[in-house]
């Protein structure tokens, strides 16, 4: 074996663990999401071919005679009517194409000889019980596959007023918490790098509620804006005389989502200073040297310095504050109890998980992620890295 080839086998079986993992954690997850987005995929029904099931009794449940008192196909032939007793007794929730296939090859005869000679009495799932009385067409009961839809699931948004609103939701969630979380997290940057006494207590302060769990902060706010909350004693202690009443901020559609806004920049502020405080540790103190000669401001050496040799941090802190704020969904999931408030993000939780749309919700994730690429492509194009 040459020597070429021996290295880049070794090098390929050094990183298989982090190849494999990326296929099977992200490359194979994407695939699966265009796929599932042009289906009417639903996780609730991927069981549905293994729920056990006992055939005499649910034929005995159909008809409303015992095994044992029917002595002729005659006597039940009336009573069984195939798609009802598929879909109520032996439980399958049946689509157009399973419903022909039962109509034109489901073997009743053979059916009625088994219940009659008593060969039923036994515990099978429900797809061993179908093929087995299927003549033909097994296949469509053997295990659960979604049909495709093709762009059904992307008409279907243009209907969807929640798929407005979400969308309106997060673009504002948006545009008011980017601004402001880079702007006070280069304030919190310039004010760490000062050499002044206690600085690294101060970093510690304002970097700790990137460490803290989020659903910690979330309870921990829940409290804050709650209406027997400390922020209501404090504003009626100061304003009650003016006629102030507590407000419930996370239960008013009004209040709720600038609530999470408020929550959300305290939070991530201080995780984005450390970006900048690393870029401001880069510009070389001879600059701000020869502005003091030239008798510059303070002021005058924040705007014409430290921001424009910021601006590689500013635009990664913008993108990746953007991505952050266009996928928000923890803060929601914890404090949001209306769906006037939503974000896109929960709502695509709530149709994969709480209302089974996988489908749907894998086209409103597709959806999301195209106006992430065009919101982060627009900021690649439009705001210069270099001054």
């Amino acid at each position: 074996m040459k020597p070429k080839i021996r290295e880049a086998i070794s090098g390929y079986l050094f990183a298989s663990p982090v190849i494999i993992t990326v296929l099977l954690f992200i490359i194979y997850p994407i695939i699966m999401i265009f796929y599932y987005s042009f289906t009417n995929f639903n996780p609730l029904e991927t069981q549905k071919f293994k729920v056990p099931i006992n055939p005499q009794e649910a034929i005995e449940l159909h008809i409303g005679m015992f095994q044992t008192d029917v002595k002729s196909i005659n006597e039940i032939s009336d009573f069984f009517d195939v798609l009802p007793f598929i879909q109520y007794d032996v439980g399958l929730n049946l689509n157009e194409e399973q419903k022909e296939a039962i109509l034109k090859y489901f073997d009743t005869e053979k059916l009625f000889k088994d219940f009659l000679e008593g060969n039923l009495n036994e515990t099978m799932t429900n797809s061993e019980f179908m093929t087995t009385y299927m003549i033909d067409q097994k296949n469509l009961f053997r295990k659960y596959t979604p049909q495709i839809v093709g762009i059904e699931n992307f008409k279907r948004m243009f209907n969807d007023d929640y798929v407005r609103i979400s969308l309106l939701n997060t673009l504002i969630y948006t545009v008011i918490v980017v601004p402001i979380q880079t702007f006070l997290a280069v304030l919190l940057a310039v004010a760490a790098n000062l050499k002044v006494k206690g600085v690294k207590f101060y970093k510690v302060v304002f970097f700790l509620p990137a460490i803290t769990s989020s659903a910690a902060i979330s309870m921990i706010f829940w409290l804050i804006y709650s209406k027997p909350g400390i922020l209501n004693r404090i504003l009626v202690a100061l304003f009650g005389g003016l006629g102030y009443q507590p407000i419930d901020w996370l239960n008013n559609p009004n209040t709720a989502l600038f609530s999470i806004m408020i929550m959300n920049i305290w939070a991530t502020a201080g995780y984005f200073m450390i970006t900048f405080l690393a870029g401001l540790q880069d510009i070389p103190s001879s600059l701000y040297e020869a502005a003091e000669i030239d008798g510059a401001t303070s002021s005058q050496k924040f705007w014409k310095i430290t921001l424009p040799l910021l601006r590689p941090q500013i635009l990664f802190v913008i993108v990746m504050g953007t991505i952050g704020c266009m996928q928000v969904f923890d803060q929601i999931y914890f404090l949001i109890e209306n769906m006037r408030n939503i974000t896109i993000s929960f709502y695509i939780y709530k149709n994969a998980f709480e209302y089974g749309n996988m489908g749907y919700a894998s086209s409103l994730a597709l959806v999301l992620f195209a106006i992430i690429m065009f919101i982060t492509f627009l900021q690649r194009r439009y705001i210069p890295e270099e001054y």
